[in-house]
């Protein structure tokens, strides 16, 4: 029998429980502390599942800004999807900026639920025959029931009919942020149960607080596995629901009449001359965006607070020489170790998203506009006719090169046309980091 919709979530679920109904038979008295631990992997799954249904699902086209839409805002104009694996739908780089608020929680609860698991949780958990089953057994069955999801998912369409934004599965996700003090909570029961009441009865209390927990959430997964969301509306026949898809559509009103971006046109014939930016200006620059909250490709900078963060960062480098100094190696060294990784970890950052902005990227010289293409994505990414264009400028150094390296930018403003693709209507105003920037500029002065 094919699994199909409903059938999918409902048997990933029943792979997680599985499992936890085993381990409730093997851990005694730690059966609950066994259960928590499955149940963060669990989470875990869950969390980079939807990072990915993010990825997949429809663009943001309304352009707003977010929390983290500044340092990945070349990102907000890309069209087209990137094909990574031939079992799922592209992945569009415009949704880039919304997965990083679930990336900082997962490393968060990474963080703290290691430490909790290393200090507080029993070594008698760990120490058991059966871990290998909780920790292989447990990652087999998220992964498997988060697979089923994701496919199910895509399977439904969804992907074609919701927003990134609308795909969180926020009550867990949630959860899953403060799952540190659940374990520690969890932990702390069973130890107190165990000092107070002996072994006998924390193993049947245990037992049976775990197998409850267990018997609601199968009980749940086919509750959601059977319930279709308020507002969902598909010709598939399966009854798809989130029960990991994702309280997004539960949770936010459906999206109607939203159009996708219009993608800008290309003339015909064969362009007369086509540049592409050096990677190195673009690892470069990547460093420069890093230290100065933006600045190069469209002039932009991010907001003082931004600033601030990276004058803290230099603090810690200056009390680092302090400390050396007066003769603390120890603490210089601590304090060196973390400024170096602070911005070694903002330069990869920003650097990334450079290289996913322009990398590539190639701007075709046509006889009526230029155009930028995507060779990676393959579709034109922004156009402007040589009628529109204005005010065109070469600079060379910090923000146009950047730094010492051998390229240019070529910066212009445009003149808005309403029979103009939404493309005009962007902050796309620069040719960057091509190596005869100079004839980008008298390309586009001649014809304008």
């Amino acid at each position: 029998m094919r699994l199909i919709g409903d059938r999918r979530i409902l048997l990933g679920s029943v792979c997680v429980e599985a499992v936890a109904a085993v381990l409730v038979l093997l851990y005694g008295h730690l059966s609950l502390l066994a259960v928590a631990v499955l149940y963060w992997m669990d989470l875990l799954f869950v969390t980079l599942r939807a990072t990915v249904q993010q990825l997949l699902s429809r663009p943001e086209t309304d352009h707003q800004s977010t929390l983290f839409q500044c340092p990945f805002r070349l990102l907000a104009h890309k069209r087209g999807s990137i094909t990574v694996t031939d079992r799922l739908p592209g992945i569009h780089l415009r949704n880039i900026p919304a997965v990083w608020g679930g990336v900082l929680i997962l490393v968060f609860s990474a963080s703290t639920t290691a430490y909790v698991a290393a200090v507080n949780v029993p070594k008698e958990l760990w120490r058991s025959p059966a871990t290998p089953l909780l920790l292989g057994g447990g990652l087999v069955a998220a992964t498997t029931k988060s697979w089923l999801v994701l496919r199910a998912y895509v399977a439904s369409e969804g992907h074609e009919t919701t927003s990134a934004s609308a795909v969180i599965p926020r009550k867990r996700v949630l959860i899953f942020a403060v799952y540190g003090g659940v374990l520690w909570l969890v932990s702390r029961w069973t130890l107190t149960t165990l000092s107070s009441e002996g072994l006998e009865i924390t193993r049947a209390g245990m037992m049976v607080s775990a197998s409850v927990l267990i018997v609601s959430r199968l009980a749940y997964g086919w509750y959601a596995a059977r319930t279709r969301p308020d507002g969902w509306q598909s010709d598939s026949t399966s009854d798809l629901n989130d029960e990991t898809i994702s309280q997004g559509w539960s949770d936010s009103e459906p999206e109607e009449n939203v159009s996708a971006p219009s993608q800008p046109s290309i003339p015909d014939g064969e362009p007369r001359e086509t540049m592409a930016p050096v990677r190195a200006s673009i690892l470069a620059a990547g460093v420069v965006n890093a230290m100065t909250t933006g600045g190069v490709v469209d002039n932009r900078f991010g907001h003082w607070r931004q600033l601030m963060v990276r004058a803290g960062i230099a603090g810690v480098m200056v009390v680092a020489v302090l400390a050396l100094l007066d003769g603390a190696i120890v603490v210089s060294a601590s304090l060196a170790a973390i400024f170096f990784g602070l911005v070694g970890g903002l330069s990869t950052i920003s650097a990334v998203h450079l290289l996913l902005a322009l990398g590539g990227v190639e701007y075709e010289f046509y006889e009526s506009k230029v155009v930028a293409y995507d060779r990676y994505i393959g579709r034109p990414q922004w156009s402007a006719s040589y009628d529109g264009v204005r005010d065109v400028s070469v600079k060379r150094g910090l923000f146009g090169s950047p730094l010492w390296l051998d390229t240019g930018t070529v910066f212009f403003d445009r003149i808005y046309n309403s029979k103009d693709d939404e493309s005009a209507q962007e902050p796309r105003s620069s040719i960057a980091f091509v190596p005869d920037p100079e004839r980008a500029g008298e390309l586009l002065r001649s014809r304008s």
